[in-house]
């Protein structure tokens, strides 16, 4: 779907009733409006992309400016890369939890058929807070790029970040496709893996 992989074996994305979040865009749309031209209702969010304000996108894809993060926060200041050096956080950027997200748009009650993250080494501690809360166990499909930079996640967060990656297999997500890339020197970003996982355990 776009450039991600998703199942749709046993009814895993019901033709009514499907809700996607898809956090990470980049002005990238592809995967979005496939999901919705399947029936999907889609809201696409990126904090980064600054000179995009909320809007509906078609009948089915709602574009927030907004970013998913472990906690609530207005005055977010990114790390910086090659890739948030093209968008300097002017005033910070918008980050929530995703249960903020949730109760703000109104779907704390809806089931979320597919949540996606592609957010730049941010995903670490946001997968930690989604298994702390217990709010991804109800999640059909989760895909996720994981990323290490030179320097970020920090060295000595890399073990908390290993945790992370392992929790996610003890709770019941297995993964059914992975794509990896190795980035050579100079740049800053050593390796992305885009990964598909299926909640085999979900509530």
């Amino acid at each position: 779907m776009g450039n991600w992989d998703v199942c749709f074996d046993d009814n895993l994305v019901p033709q009514n009733n499907c809700l996607v979040y898809s956090f990470g865009i980049h002005y990238d749309f592809s995967f979005d409006e496939a999901m919705a031209a399947i029936g999907c209702t889609v809201y696409s969010f990126d904090d980064s992309m600054l000179d995009t304000a909320d809007h509906k996108r078609g009948d089915r894809v709602f574009f927030q400016r907004m970013g998913i993060s472990d906690k609530d926060d207005d005055d977010f200041v990114p790390s910086v890369d090659e890739y948030d050096e093209q968008h300097p956080a002017v005033n910070g950027w918008p980050k929530r939890r995703l249960q903020t997200i949730l109760d703000l748009l109104g779907h704390r009650k809806e089931q979320l058929t597919v949540l996606k993250l592609d957010i730049e080494g941010y995903e670490w501690d946001v997968t930690r807070d989604l298994l702390d809360s217990g709010i991804l166990s109800s999640v059909p499909q989760f895909l996720v790029e994981w990323h290490l930079f030179r320097d970020f996640p920090p060295r000595e967060r890399v073990p908390d970040a290993v945790d992370t990656y392992f929790r996610l297999r003890d709770m019941g997500f297995q993964f059914f496709h992975i794509g990896s890339f190795f980035h050579p020197l100079p740049t800053s970003l050593r390796m992305t893996a885009g990964v598909s996982y299926l909640n085999t355990k979900r509530n």
